[in-house]
């Protein structure tokens, strides 16, 4: 009996341990910032808008409707798009395109990490976003 009892009870035990952290609206709003590849995407981010000025994208009608037409095609990989903006008469196109998808991997492995953060609304999704980067404590 005594043995049933002690078994009943680390069964118990290890279930309350083994049980996963709920990844709700809540846990992003408090704990976002403990999470590795979220602290990568808001640096990523950062470092981005720090250095997105620095750079004029193309206007020409015709680079909109290139874009527009193949935005598939162009926007594939950090190489193409590079490419693409070079074609277009964009000075420092390679750096351009390295942070833009610098930003762009880092959100992707965060979201193939925390897949629940795809189930939050677009509005609830930004919010948490903006609220661990303009907190700062991501750094």
């Amino acid at each position: 009996m005594r043995k049933l009892i002690l078994l009943i009870l680390m069964l118990c035990g290890f279930t309350t341990f083994a049980q996963k952290k709920t990844k709700d609206l809540n846990y992003y709003y408090y704990s976002a910032k403990q999470d590795p590849s979220f602290v990568a995407y808001l640096k990523a981010k950062k470092e981005f808008d720090d250095k997105k000025t620095d750079f004029r994208l193309p206007k020409s009608e015709e680079a909109v409707r290139e874009i527009e037409q193949n935005r598939d095609k162009i926007m594939r990989n950090e190489k193409t798009y590079a490419e693409f903006l070079s074609k277009h008469g964009m000075k420092n196109a390679g750096e351009y395109s390295s942070l833009w998808f610098g930003q762009l991997t880092a959100l992707k492995s965060f979201l193939k990490k925390n897949p629940e953060f795809s189930s939050l609304s677009a509005k609830e999704r930004q919010d948490i976003i903006d609220k661990w980067y303009f907190s700062g404590e991501f750094k």
